[in-house]
């Protein structure tokens, strides 16, 4: 409770003095009251906000994952793909020596 100043000590103030009192009082829980559901408000505004971000990272994330998954299986087929080349030239130039070492062995081909 306040002591208002000009009221004497050991007196108590005016009926009028404490229904402003109480008035000052009200209007300031009030007033407290309004500022936290405001910032309540802008909390649930910023949550929603958060979790409409949330979802389309989730659905950029699935979809990031399937193409991931396509570019991994296509370099697979590439990787193959070349496997398989080198390894048909190399039986090639194996074959090719082969037959060149037996012509020359058969005398098919003359010595130089």
């Amino acid at each position: 409770m306040d002591i208002d100043p000009e009221v004497a000590p050991g007196l108590e103030p005016a009926p009028q003095d404490r229904v402003k009192d109480l008035k000052r009082q009200t209007d300031e829980v009030i007033d407290t009251l309004e500022q936290n559901m405001k910032r309540l408000v802008k909390r649930e505004e910023n949550l929603e906000g958060l979790e409409y971000i949330s979802m389309e990272l989730e659905e950029e994330t699935k979809v990031f994952k399937q193409t991931a998954k396509k570019v991994k299986r296509s370099y697979w087929w590439k990787s193959v793909k070349l496997v398989v080349v080198v390894v048909v030239v190399v039986l090639v130039v194996v074959l090719v020596i082969i037959l060149v070492i037996v012509l020359f062995a058969k005398g098919v081909i003359p010595k130089p």
